[in-house]
Protein backbone atom coordinates (compact mmCIF):
# COMPACT_ATOMS: atom_id res chain seq x y z
CA UNK A 1 0.00 0.00 0.00
CA UNK A 2 2.81 2.42 0.87
CA UNK A 3 4.41 1.58 -2.50
CA UNK A 4 1.14 2.48 -4.23
CA UNK A 5 0.99 5.78 -2.35
CA UNK A 6 4.66 6.60 -2.92
CA UNK A 7 4.15 8.87 -5.92
CA UNK A 8 1.44 10.96 -4.26
CA UNK A 9 3.53 11.13 -1.06
CA UNK A 10 6.53 12.35 -3.05
CA UNK A 11 4.31 15.04 -4.59
CA UNK A 12 3.22 16.20 -1.14
CA UNK A 13 6.83 16.24 0.10
CA UNK A 14 7.88 18.33 -2.92
CA UNK A 15 5.02 20.76 -2.30
CA UNK A 16 6.01 21.13 1.38
CA UNK A 17 9.71 21.66 0.56
CA UNK A 18 8.76 24.20 -2.09
CA UNK A 19 6.66 26.10 0.47
CA UNK A 20 9.63 26.21 2.89
CA UNK A 21 12.04 27.46 0.20
CA UNK A 22 9.54 30.11 -0.93
CA UNK A 23 8.87 31.17 2.70
CA UNK A 24 5.20 30.32 2.32
CA UNK A 25 3.51 29.59 5.68
CA UNK A 26 2.30 26.03 6.29
CA UNK A 27 -0.65 25.27 8.55
CA UNK A 28 -0.87 21.68 9.82
CA UNK A 29 -4.41 20.97 11.07
CA UNK A 30 -4.78 17.59 12.76
CA UNK A 31 -7.31 15.67 14.83
CA UNK A 32 -6.65 15.68 18.61
CA UNK A 33 -6.28 11.91 19.15
CA UNK A 34 -2.94 10.09 19.41
CA UNK A 35 -2.86 9.28 15.69
CA UNK A 36 -3.58 12.84 14.60
CA UNK A 37 -1.05 14.33 17.02
CA UNK A 38 1.69 11.90 15.92
CA UNK A 39 1.05 12.74 12.27
CA UNK A 40 1.00 16.47 12.90
CA UNK A 41 4.17 16.41 15.02
CA UNK A 42 6.07 14.30 12.45
CA UNK A 43 5.46 16.94 9.78
CA UNK A 44 6.11 19.79 12.23
CA UNK A 45 9.50 18.36 13.29
CA UNK A 46 10.66 17.77 9.70
CA UNK A 47 9.53 21.18 8.47
CA UNK A 48 10.81 23.23 11.42
CA UNK A 49 14.22 21.56 11.08
CA UNK A 50 14.24 22.35 7.35
CA UNK A 51 13.28 25.99 7.99
CA UNK A 52 16.08 26.34 10.58
CA UNK A 53 18.63 25.03 8.10
CA UNK A 54 17.52 27.01 5.05
CA UNK A 55 16.05 30.29 6.29
CA UNK A 56 18.31 33.17 7.31
CA UNK A 57 15.68 34.53 9.72
CA UNK A 58 16.06 32.77 13.08
CA UNK A 59 12.43 33.59 13.92
CA UNK A 60 11.10 32.04 10.69
CA UNK A 61 10.22 28.69 12.26
CA UNK A 62 7.66 30.40 14.51
CA UNK A 63 5.60 31.91 11.72
CA UNK A 64 6.25 29.57 8.76
CA UNK A 65 5.13 26.31 10.40
CA UNK A 66 2.00 26.28 12.55
CA UNK A 67 0.54 23.09 13.96
CA UNK A 68 -3.06 23.37 15.12
CA UNK A 69 -5.52 20.98 16.72
CA UNK A 70 -9.07 20.17 15.57
CA UNK A 71 -11.56 18.87 18.13
CA UNK A 72 -13.95 17.57 15.49
CA UNK A 73 -12.99 14.63 13.25
CA UNK A 74 -13.32 16.96 10.25
CA UNK A 75 -12.19 20.49 9.32
CA UNK A 76 -14.80 22.59 11.06
CA UNK A 77 -15.97 26.04 10.01
CA UNK A 78 -15.05 27.21 13.50
CA UNK A 79 -11.44 26.17 12.80
CA UNK A 80 -11.22 27.52 9.29
CA UNK A 81 -12.39 31.03 10.19
CA UNK A 82 -9.67 31.26 12.86
CA UNK A 83 -7.00 30.01 10.44
CA UNK A 84 -8.19 32.28 7.65
CA UNK A 85 -8.41 35.34 9.89
CA UNK A 86 -4.86 34.80 11.18
CA UNK A 87 -3.53 34.16 7.68
CA UNK A 88 -5.09 37.31 6.23
CA UNK A 89 -3.80 39.34 9.19
CA UNK A 90 -0.27 38.03 8.52
CA UNK A 91 -0.61 38.95 4.85
CA UNK A 92 -1.66 42.46 5.83
CA UNK A 93 0.85 43.06 8.65
CA UNK A 94 3.93 41.14 7.54
CA UNK A 95 3.43 40.64 3.82
CA UNK A 96 3.22 36.86 4.24
CA UNK A 97 1.92 34.62 1.48
CA UNK A 98 -1.42 32.81 1.73
CA UNK A 99 -0.63 29.51 3.44
CA UNK A 100 -0.48 25.92 2.33
CA UNK A 101 -2.94 23.98 4.51
CA UNK A 102 -2.27 20.33 5.41
CA UNK A 103 -5.15 18.38 6.96
CA UNK A 104 -4.02 15.34 8.94
CA UNK A 105 -6.32 12.53 10.15
CA UNK A 106 -9.26 14.45 8.71
CA UNK A 107 -10.00 16.23 5.45
CA UNK A 108 -11.27 13.40 3.27
CA UNK A 109 -15.02 13.58 3.98
CA UNK A 110 -17.80 15.66 2.47
CA UNK A 111 -18.08 17.48 5.85
CA UNK A 112 -14.67 19.00 5.17
CA UNK A 113 -15.71 20.64 1.90
CA UNK A 114 -17.32 23.87 3.21
CA UNK A 115 -14.19 24.76 5.22
CA UNK A 116 -11.80 23.82 2.42
CA UNK A 117 -13.71 25.91 -0.11
CA UNK A 118 -13.53 28.96 2.15
CA UNK A 119 -9.74 28.80 2.24
CA UNK A 120 -9.52 28.17 -1.51
CA UNK A 121 -11.50 31.37 -2.12
CA UNK A 122 -8.50 33.28 -0.78
CA UNK A 123 -5.95 31.43 -2.90
CA UNK A 124 -4.73 28.83 -0.41
CA UNK A 125 -3.88 25.24 -1.38
CA UNK A 126 -5.12 22.31 0.68
CA UNK A 127 -3.50 18.87 1.02
CA UNK A 128 -5.14 15.96 2.88
CA UNK A 129 -3.27 13.09 4.57
CA UNK A 130 -5.90 10.81 6.04
CA UNK A 131 -7.00 7.21 6.51
CA UNK A 132 -10.75 7.63 6.87
CA UNK A 133 -12.98 6.36 4.10
CA UNK A 134 -12.86 9.10 1.44
CA UNK A 135 -15.79 10.86 -0.26
CA UNK A 136 -15.14 11.41 -3.95
CA UNK A 137 -16.38 15.00 -4.05
CA UNK A 138 -13.49 16.22 -1.85
CA UNK A 139 -10.81 15.51 -4.45
CA UNK A 140 -11.84 18.31 -6.76
CA UNK A 141 -10.90 20.81 -4.03
CA UNK A 142 -7.60 19.27 -2.96
CA UNK A 143 -4.12 19.81 -4.35
CA UNK A 144 -3.09 16.31 -3.20
CA UNK A 145 -4.87 13.56 -1.28
CA UNK A 146 -2.88 10.78 0.39
CA UNK A 147 -5.26 8.04 1.53
CA UNK A 148 -4.70 4.26 1.69
CA UNK A 149 -8.24 3.58 0.38
CA UNK A 150 -7.20 5.15 -2.94
CA UNK A 151 -4.79 2.27 -3.62
CA UNK A 152 -6.85 -0.59 -2.21
CA UNK A 153 -5.60 -0.27 1.38
CA UNK A 154 -7.62 0.35 4.51
CA UNK A 155 -7.58 2.41 7.71
CA UNK A 156 -4.82 0.27 9.28
CA UNK A 157 -2.35 2.59 7.51
CA UNK A 158 -2.72 5.37 10.07
CA UNK A 159 -2.24 9.06 9.41
CA UNK A 160 0.75 8.88 11.73
CA UNK A 161 2.43 6.28 9.50
CA UNK A 162 1.68 8.25 6.33
CA UNK A 163 2.98 11.51 7.82
CA UNK A 164 6.16 9.88 9.16
CA UNK A 165 6.96 8.57 5.67
CA UNK A 166 6.23 11.98 4.11
CA UNK A 167 8.28 13.73 6.83
CA UNK A 168 11.25 11.53 5.91
CA UNK A 169 10.91 12.52 2.25
CA UNK A 170 10.71 16.20 3.23
CA UNK A 171 13.75 15.99 5.47
CA UNK A 172 15.77 12.75 5.39
CA UNK A 173 18.02 13.95 8.25
CA UNK A 174 15.27 13.94 10.89
CA UNK A 175 15.48 11.28 13.62
CA UNK A 176 13.14 9.77 16.18
CA UNK A 177 10.07 9.47 13.97
CA UNK A 178 9.67 5.66 14.27
CA UNK A 179 8.18 6.20 17.73
CA UNK A 180 5.50 8.50 16.30
CA UNK A 181 4.41 5.92 13.74
CA UNK A 182 4.31 3.20 16.41
CA UNK A 183 2.28 5.28 18.90
CA UNK A 184 -0.25 6.12 16.18
CA UNK A 185 -0.65 2.41 15.31
CA UNK A 186 -1.24 1.32 18.90
CA UNK A 187 -3.45 4.37 19.53
CA UNK A 188 -5.68 3.60 16.54
CA UNK A 189 -5.51 -0.20 17.08
CA UNK A 190 -4.15 -0.94 13.65
CA UNK A 191 -3.09 -4.41 12.56
CA UNK A 192 -1.23 -6.12 9.76
CA UNK A 193 1.78 -4.96 7.78
CA UNK A 194 2.09 -1.68 9.70
CA UNK A 195 2.92 -3.51 12.95
CA UNK A 196 6.56 -3.61 11.81
CA UNK A 197 6.81 0.03 12.97
CA UNK A 198 6.24 -1.22 16.53
CA UNK A 199 9.41 -3.36 16.31
CA UNK A 200 11.33 -0.45 14.77
CA UNK A 201 10.39 1.83 17.68
CA UNK A 202 12.16 -0.39 20.21
CA UNK A 203 9.27 0.00 22.67
CA UNK A 204 6.77 -2.55 23.96
CA UNK A 205 3.08 -2.25 23.09
CA UNK A 206 2.36 -1.25 26.71
CA UNK A 207 4.86 1.60 26.58
CA UNK A 208 3.43 2.83 23.27
CA UNK A 209 -0.12 2.57 24.61
CA UNK A 210 0.87 4.66 27.65
CA UNK A 211 2.45 7.36 25.48
CA UNK A 212 -0.70 7.51 23.32
CA UNK A 213 -2.91 7.65 26.41
CA UNK A 214 -0.78 10.45 27.91
CA UNK A 215 -1.15 12.41 24.64
CA UNK A 216 -4.92 12.02 24.61
CA UNK A 217 -5.25 12.86 28.31
CA UNK A 218 -3.22 16.06 27.90
CA UNK A 219 -4.91 16.80 24.57
CA UNK A 220 -8.34 16.59 26.17
CA UNK A 221 -7.46 19.33 28.65
CA UNK A 222 -5.46 21.41 26.16
CA UNK A 223 -8.62 21.63 24.03
CA UNK A 224 -7.63 23.83 21.07
CA UNK A 225 -4.02 24.52 22.04
CA UNK A 226 -1.29 22.67 20.20
CA UNK A 227 1.20 23.04 23.13
CA UNK A 228 4.22 21.79 21.21
CA UNK A 229 6.45 22.04 24.30
CA UNK A 230 4.42 19.54 26.31
CA UNK A 231 3.57 17.31 23.36
CA UNK A 232 7.18 17.03 22.14
CA UNK A 233 8.23 16.16 25.69
CA UNK A 234 5.67 13.31 25.89
CA UNK A 235 6.88 12.01 22.51
CA UNK A 236 10.49 11.89 23.63
CA UNK A 237 11.94 14.93 21.85
CA UNK A 238 13.01 16.49 25.16
CA UNK A 239 14.78 14.99 28.14
CA UNK A 240 14.37 11.21 28.23
CA UNK A 241 14.24 11.00 32.04
CA UNK A 242 11.49 13.59 32.17
CA UNK A 243 9.54 11.89 29.37
CA UNK A 244 9.40 8.63 31.38
CA UNK A 245 8.09 10.42 34.49
CA UNK A 246 5.62 12.51 32.54
CA UNK A 247 4.21 9.56 30.58
CA UNK A 248 3.90 7.39 33.70
CA UNK A 249 2.16 10.19 35.57
CA UNK A 250 -0.29 11.20 32.80
CA UNK A 251 -1.09 7.64 31.72
CA UNK A 252 -1.66 6.82 35.39
CA UNK A 253 -4.16 9.67 35.75
CA UNK A 254 -5.88 8.62 32.53
CA UNK A 255 -6.16 4.95 33.53
CA UNK A 256 -7.57 5.90 36.92
CA UNK A 257 -10.16 8.18 35.28
CA UNK A 258 -11.12 5.44 32.80
CA UNK A 259 -11.44 2.79 35.54
CA UNK A 260 -13.62 5.02 37.70
CA UNK A 261 -15.92 5.84 34.80
CA UNK A 262 -16.02 2.21 33.63
CA UNK A 263 -17.23 0.93 36.99
CA UNK A 264 -20.13 3.39 36.90
CA UNK A 265 -20.77 2.97 33.19
CA UNK A 266 -21.00 -0.84 33.08
CA UNK A 267 -24.18 -0.56 35.19
CA UNK A 268 -25.78 1.32 32.30
CA UNK A 269 -24.85 -1.14 29.55
CA UNK A 270 -27.57 -3.38 28.10
CA UNK A 271 -26.44 -6.30 25.93
CA UNK A 272 -28.79 -8.31 23.74
CA UNK A 273 -28.03 -11.00 21.20
CA UNK A 274 -29.71 -10.39 17.83
CA UNK A 275 -31.18 -13.21 15.72
CA UNK A 276 -28.13 -13.10 13.42
CA UNK A 277 -25.84 -13.89 16.37
CA UNK A 278 -24.37 -10.41 16.76
CA UNK A 279 -24.31 -9.05 20.31
CA UNK A 280 -25.61 -5.47 20.44
CA UNK A 281 -24.52 -3.44 23.48
CA UNK A 282 -26.25 -0.13 24.12
CA UNK A 283 -24.87 2.38 26.60
CA UNK A 284 -26.58 5.56 27.80
CA UNK A 285 -23.69 8.05 27.92
CA UNK A 286 -25.84 10.93 29.12
CA UNK A 287 -26.99 9.30 32.37
CA UNK A 288 -24.09 6.97 33.19
CA UNK A 289 -21.01 9.09 32.53
CA UNK A 290 -19.56 12.28 33.96
CA UNK A 291 -19.60 15.30 31.71
CA UNK A 292 -16.68 17.41 30.55
CA UNK A 293 -14.02 15.14 32.04
CA UNK A 294 -11.69 12.55 30.59
CA UNK A 295 -12.50 10.09 29.02
CA UNK A 296 -14.88 11.73 26.49
CA UNK A 297 -17.89 9.70 25.23
CA UNK A 298 -16.07 8.16 22.24
CA UNK A 299 -13.14 6.98 24.34
CA UNK A 300 -15.43 5.65 27.09
CA UNK A 301 -17.55 3.72 24.58
CA UNK A 302 -14.33 2.25 23.17
CA UNK A 303 -13.20 1.11 26.63
CA UNK A 304 -16.60 -0.48 27.37
CA UNK A 305 -16.41 -2.18 23.97
CA UNK A 306 -12.95 -3.57 24.78
CA UNK A 307 -14.29 -5.07 27.98
CA UNK A 308 -17.35 -6.62 26.31
CA UNK A 309 -15.55 -8.08 23.30
CA UNK A 310 -13.69 -10.53 25.57
CA UNK A 311 -17.01 -12.32 26.10
CA UNK A 312 -18.60 -11.68 22.68
CA UNK A 313 -16.57 -12.44 19.53
CA UNK A 314 -19.14 -10.62 17.32
CA UNK A 315 -20.28 -7.40 18.92
CA UNK A 316 -21.38 -3.86 18.11
CA UNK A 317 -21.31 -1.30 20.93
CA UNK A 318 -23.33 1.90 20.66
CA UNK A 319 -22.83 4.71 23.18
CA UNK A 320 -25.65 7.21 22.75
CA UNK A 321 -26.31 10.69 24.10
CA UNK A 322 -29.15 13.15 23.54
CA UNK A 323 -28.08 13.91 19.95
CA UNK A 324 -25.27 11.53 19.03
CA UNK A 325 -24.30 7.85 18.90
CA UNK A 326 -20.75 6.49 18.96
CA UNK A 327 -20.28 3.09 17.29
CA UNK A 328 -17.55 0.50 17.85
CA UNK A 329 -17.54 -3.02 16.43
CA UNK A 330 -15.61 -6.27 16.50
CA UNK A 331 -15.93 -9.26 14.16
CA UNK A 332 -18.78 -7.59 12.24
CA UNK A 333 -18.61 -6.17 8.69
CA UNK A 334 -20.04 -2.70 9.26
CA UNK A 335 -20.06 0.21 6.83
CA UNK A 336 -20.84 3.30 8.91
CA UNK A 337 -20.56 5.88 6.10
CA UNK A 338 -23.15 3.84 4.16
CA UNK A 339 -25.40 3.56 7.24
CA UNK A 340 -25.34 7.35 7.56
CA UNK A 341 -26.37 7.85 3.93
CA UNK A 342 -29.23 5.34 4.35
CA UNK A 343 -30.41 6.89 7.63
CA UNK A 344 -30.57 10.29 5.95
CA UNK A 345 -33.07 8.78 3.49
CA UNK A 346 -35.00 6.62 5.97
CA UNK A 347 -35.39 9.10 8.83
CA UNK A 348 -36.06 12.41 7.06
CA UNK A 349 -35.84 15.71 9.00
CA UNK A 350 -33.65 14.11 11.66
CA UNK A 351 -30.53 16.05 10.62
CA UNK A 352 -28.49 12.86 10.41
CA UNK A 353 -24.79 13.34 9.72
CA UNK A 354 -21.55 11.59 10.65
CA UNK A 355 -19.14 8.98 9.40
CA UNK A 356 -15.66 7.86 10.39
CA UNK A 357 -14.00 4.57 9.55
CA UNK A 358 -16.00 1.66 8.16
CA UNK A 359 -16.26 -0.12 11.53
CA UNK A 360 -15.72 2.75 13.98
CA UNK A 361 -17.58 6.04 13.77
CA UNK A 362 -20.29 8.32 15.03
CA UNK A 363 -23.70 9.59 14.01
CA UNK A 364 -25.34 12.89 14.94
CA UNK A 365 -29.06 13.70 14.85
CA UNK A 366 -31.62 16.01 16.46
CA UNK A 367 -32.75 14.96 19.96
CA UNK A 368 -36.43 14.61 19.00
CA UNK A 369 -35.58 11.88 16.49
CA UNK A 370 -33.21 9.89 18.70
CA UNK A 371 -35.55 6.91 19.15
CA UNK A 372 -36.24 6.60 15.42
CA UNK A 373 -32.56 6.86 14.45
CA UNK A 374 -31.36 4.36 17.07
CA UNK A 375 -34.15 1.90 16.20
CA UNK A 376 -33.22 2.04 12.49
CA UNK A 377 -29.55 1.66 13.36
CA UNK A 378 -30.26 -1.45 15.48
CA UNK A 379 -32.40 -2.88 12.65
CA UNK A 380 -29.52 -2.39 10.19
CA UNK A 381 -27.11 -4.23 12.49
CA UNK A 382 -29.72 -6.98 12.99
CA UNK A 383 -30.02 -7.51 9.24
CA UNK A 384 -26.28 -7.90 8.54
Amino acid sequence: VLEGLKEEMMNVAKELRKAVFESRPIIIRHHWDADGVCGGVALEKALVDLVEKTNADSEAKYYLVKRKVSRAPFYELEDVVKDLDEALEDVEKHGDKIPLVVLVDNGSGSEDVPAIRQFLAFGADVITIDHHYPDEEVDSYLLHHVNPYKVGGDSNYTSGVLCVEIARMVNPEIDGLELLAAVSIVGDRSEGEVEKYIELSGCTREELYDIGLALEFEGFYLRFRSASGIVHEILGFGRKDRQRKLVDMLAGYAKKAIEEQLDTAMAGVKVQTLPNGIALAAFDVENYAKRFTFPPPGKLTGEIHDRLKREHPKIVTIGYGPDFAVIRSEGVELDIPRFVKELQQEVPNAGVEGGGHLVVGSVKFIPAKRKDVLAKLAAKIGSL
